[in-house]
């Protein structure tokens, strides 16, 4: 746009001896914004052309040859049409830069911070495939070996427009951490949504909204570090209408039976129903009526935390949500073994009741570290009938079960004892000279085992003389054959040790002195 001066410079009128006065005049225009105060107030106050009295050439007229009356041009007139001319110009400039303030720029480019963060909102941004952690067996399970980033949405059930927090850990610390939403998992792109710093223990927390256009359809967080590979992703849960459901109980435990009614579903629709949750394997699935509506089905209460819960139904084509409040009682669940006390290698059997119905029980032996040593599935009440094991050798005195349900996490406590095993030897002869053979008869060692057997006493003269086995009821006869020497005349003492079992038994022959040849 071009500048001007203050002095105004027109020479036609300054060549023209009648405006003489007037250019003296010039010189004391007043500057741009007296004129847009003052001067353009004046010429609203400019009476009609009839109320002009005709006093010759006022307004700067001159007659032509025949007659006709020319306008003209006087500095006042040059000077408010560039006064107009600027200020149409500048609302020019103006809107081109985007408006007042921004409020007209809809392309994000300019107009302050705002507009931008609604312009990287729309970006889309590359999603890395996160690593695969290495996995062990729980059970029938496999879990990560170690802990990695992990991500939770808070609440997870988040209408599309809503509010949702992001909270998580295992990112590098001080890092900066992309957020991401994708519609599909499998997609390889996501729509970024902000971004987030992690604290000096690597954990993240931001508030997030969910997109209008995300619709009733669920969608994927994910949290991804810049520069690194560590990522996690959660499901987001989208819920549309809101339905109404009501329970016949409010105080339960999980595994009891209530009678649910809901209304706002579709006719004919499928619903899931959750217990403290919204994502996961649903309890059981419901169909509404020609109506939109269940009456009075009876379901079993499922496993939830312990205290206020909530029953969730979720219609699967319409994403339509109903919600009732439930007492969640604690569960207390028993157990014993049989027999309470017994030896390595035999067998004892596990009974308890009262878990969550159908879910998993880990059972583990002296800690609750590290992989169960065995699992069990409950039954529709809750129960687990004569679960039997053997019990491994290397195990003495005093021993603890404990039993975890795997989905309610109710615990029960136990125990059983294992006895010793007290095997008992005698040789087939007492007593005898140089040279002469002995073999031993031995019983209670455990069933099948390898013994070892050894001559002397103390653990320089102690020697092995032999090995053999007991047979399935822990005997055996005329077994570990020993020639008596002239040093043992005088008396020698056996011991006989079970390789599993560790059970000893001692035998010894004495002899006059003399005796011997």
């Amino acid at each position: 746009m071009p500048e001007y001066d203050d002095d105004w410079d027109v020479p036609e009128d300054r060549d023209d001896p009648e405006n003489e006065e007037d250019i003296l005049e010039d010189e004391d225009v007043p500057d741009e914004e007296e004129i847009l105060e003052e001067d353009i107030l004046e010429e609203e106050e400019i009476p009609d052309e009839e109320e002009i009295p005709d006093q010759g050439n006022t307004l700067g007229e001159e007659h032509t040859p025949d007659g006709e009356k020319k306008k003209k041009l006087t500095w006042k007139t040059v000077l408010l049409a560039l006064v107009v001319f600027a200020i149409v110009g500048s609302l020019v400039q103006v809107v081109a830069r985007g408006g007042f303030g921004g409020a007209l720029n809809t392309t994000g480019g300019g107009g302050g911070g705002a507009p931008k963060k609604e312009h990287h909102s729309r970006q889309e941004q590359e999603i890395r495939p996160p690593k695969q952690p290495k996995t062990i067996k729980l059970g029938n399970q496999r879990v990560p070996q170690a802990s990695g980033p992990i991500i939770v949405i808070n609440p997870g059930l988040v209408t599309p427009g809503g509010s949702a927090a992001v909270e998580g850990g295992g990112f590098d610390k001080k890092a900066t951490v992309d957020i991401l939403l994708k519609a599909r998992k499998t997609d390889t792109k996501g729509r970024a949504i902000g971004s987030v710093r992690s604290d000096r223990f690597g954990s993240i927390y931001a508030r997030f909204t969910m997109p209008e256009t995300a619709g009733n359809r669920p969608a994927t967080l994910v949290a991804q570090q810049r520069g690194s590979s560590k990522a996690a992703e959660a499901k987001v849960i989208t819920g549309g209408a809101v339905g109404t459901a009501k329970i016949n109980k409010m105080v339960g435990r999980p595994g009891d039976v209530v009678t649910v009614t809901a209304r706002g579903f579709r006719p004919g629709e499928p619903i899931d129903v959750f217990w403290g949750r919204t994502t996961g394997i649903p309890v059981t699935t419901l169909h509404t009526d020609s109506s939109g509506g269940v009456g009075q089905a009876a379901i079993k209460v499922g496993v939830a935390p312990t205290g206020s819960s909530t029953l969730v139904l979720v219609g699967k084509r319409s994403k339509t949500t109903a919600t009732a409040p439930f007492q969640m009682l604690a569960m207390y669940p028993s157990m014993k073994s049989k027999p309470y006390a017994l030896k390595a290698g035999q067998r004892i059997t596990l009974s308890a009741n009262k878990f969550a119905p159908g879910e998993r029980v880990l059972v583990y032996i002296n800690s609750t570290g590290g992989l169960p040593a065995f699992t069990a599935q409950a039954n529709g009440m809750g129960q687990i009938r004569d679960v039997a094991f053997n019990v491994p050798f290397g195990l003495k005195g005093r021993q603890t079960l404990m039993a975890i349900g795997d989905q309610s996490r109710a615990v029960v406590r136990s125990g059983f004892t294992v006895l010793p095993y007290t095997p008992s030897a005698e040789p087939s002869a007492f007593g005898g000279r140089a040279g002469t053979t002995l073999s031993f008869y031995v019983a209670g060692f455990a069933p099948g085992e390898t013994v070892d057997a050894y001559a002397g006493s103390g653990s320089k003269g102690q020697r092995k003389i032999g090995t053999f086995q007991v047979d399935s009821r822990g005997k055996a006869s005329a077994v570990g054959s020993y020639k008596i020497t002239k040093a043992d005349e005088s008396g020698v003492s056996f011991q006989l040790i079970g390789q599993k079992s560790g059970g000893v038994a001692r035998a010894s022959i004495n002899m006059s002195q003399g005796r011997g040849g």
